[in-house]
């Protein structure tokens, strides 16, 4: 079933609705006692009519009028949250912030950029763009994976110094076999006010409109005051291959699913479970006791062996030891830093295509040299 989003003005058409609802209610209750009082006027009084059907009719009334009340009650909530929201959005203005974007405002003091490249990259070149597409600085980047800090001081190509105006900056990096490295951009810019756009909250930073799900970081106004330690860490990551808790696969329906777990004590009993996206049990077998890192595969099939349909799923492993105390284990994952993303403030990175909390990482470590 699909879910509208929360937004100011599906919360007005909500209200709107229920509005609509509670008049109508009245208007067919009074209908309802007029015809009530009509007919018990006009019984005869040797056979009085039955009123089972009259207190069923009271009941299903009853039963409208407190739904709508209920409704009524989700909407002042919903209208709460949103006013919390707007609240919130207002306490950015006037405030530096760092956000995921290429769209920047140059507002005639020097720009600064964070850019973190996926790979190593033989050749890199960073670009800024006009709002006609036109390119009007360019320099040779860094090639290195991970974090990089630019800051353009509004040259350009031609001469001379860009006037004031969003502008884009692009990053075009190939690595030793010709294929493009990922790459993300972090600007920022300060907020001078918010706007709502088909009902969702956003930021004015110059002339563009910044979501509020995109935001990293805030600081006081003026550069280099902003708290991006969040930030810098995050992009710290891009080209590292990482370990990180992941107890949530994506099943394909075919194959075997290679499952990373460590025990921190070596245990009495260990078994692997794999619950489907209702939290049923699906599978459970032994895993090794030993203390330490280790790996199993699940070859996809259920306890009584019919294959497993594509989807989501969790694994976990339940260890317990001589003295039946339970044992701390992790499933881990593992993969390459390839990007950052936000959503609602949190920072996550992007790994093997999905993505993953910054706070879930475990470890971190430089790829090795390709032989």
């Amino acid at each position: 079933m699909a879910i509208n989003p929360v937004s100011i003005n599906t919360a007005l058409d909500q209200q709107s609705k229920t509005d609509a609802a509670s008049t109508q209610l009245s208007r067919d209750f009074n209908d309802f006692l007029i015809l009530l009082t009509t007919q018990l006027q006009n019984q005869d009084p040797l056979s009085p009519m039955d009123t089972t059907e009259f207190t069923n009719q009271l009941v299903a009334f009853a039963g409208v009028e407190q739904q709508i009340n209920t409704n009524q009650k989700l909407d002042s909530l919903v209208s709460l949250s949103l006013g919390q929201s707007l609240g919130s959005a207002q306490s950015y203005v006037g405030k530096q912030i760092s956000y995921i974007s290429s769209e920047f405002n140059h507002t005639g003091v020097p720009s600064k950029i964070k850019y973190s490249l996926g790979a190593e990259a033989v050749t890199s070149k960073l670009s800024i763009y006009d709002e006609g597409g036109k390119v009007v600085y360019s320099v040779e980047a860094g090639k290195s994976a991970g974090v990089h800090d630019f800051i353009w001081d509004g040259s350009l190509n031609s001469g001379g110094k860009a006037e004031p105006g969003t502008y884009e900056v692009k990053v075009d990096a190939l690595d030793i076999n010709g294929e493009p490295v990922q790459a993300t951009s972090v600007v920022s810019g300060l907020v001078r006010g918010t706007e709502a756009q088909n009902g969702q909250i956003y930021l004015l930073v110059g002339d563009r409109a910044v979501a509020l799900s995109n935001v990293l970081n805030t600081g006081e106004t003026g550069m280099g005051n902003n708290n991006s330690d969040g930030l810098t860490m995050a992009l710290n990551y891009v080209g590292l291959d990482v370990t990180y808790n992941d107890n949530e696969v994506v099943y394909s329906g075919s194959g075997n699913v290679n499952v990373n777990y460590t025990l921190k004590n070596t245990a009495a009993q260990s078994q692997v479970i794999v619950k489907d996206s209702q939290g049923n049990i699906v599978y459970s077998a032994n895993a090794s006791k030993a203390k330490g890192s280790h790996t199993l595969a699940w070859n996809g099939r259920f306890n009584d062996g019919t294959q497993a349909p594509a989807g989501e799923y969790t694994i976990t492993i339940d260890a317990i030891d001589a003295s039946d105390n339970r044992i701390d284990t992790q499933v881990v994952g593992a993969g390459r830093v390839t990007g950052v993303e936000t959503d609602n403030g949190d920072i996550y990175l992007v790994v093997n295509g999905e993505s993953i909390l910054l706070m879930d990482i475990l470890s971190a470590n430089v790829p090795p040299e390709p032989a």
